[in-house]
């Protein structure tokens, strides 16, 4: 039987390579290191296992 993995992914291309960087405007966003695509990030991004990076 299969199982629902809990792993955050991109919305786009639902790789799990991501990453929080810091926006000026927005505060934090998740960023997916595949594909580009970043949207802001909510509790549940954050508490993830995720990298984080700083961008200026």
């Amino acid at each position: 039987m299969s199982s629902i993995l809990d792993f955050p992914n991109c919305f786009v291309c639902r790789s799990i390579e991501l990453e929080i960087v810091r926006n000026e405007d927005f505060g934090p966003m998740v960023m997916c290191s595949e594909c580009g695509y970043s949207w802001i990030a909510t509790y549940a991004d954050i508490a993830q296992p995720v990298f984080n990076t700083i961008a200026s």
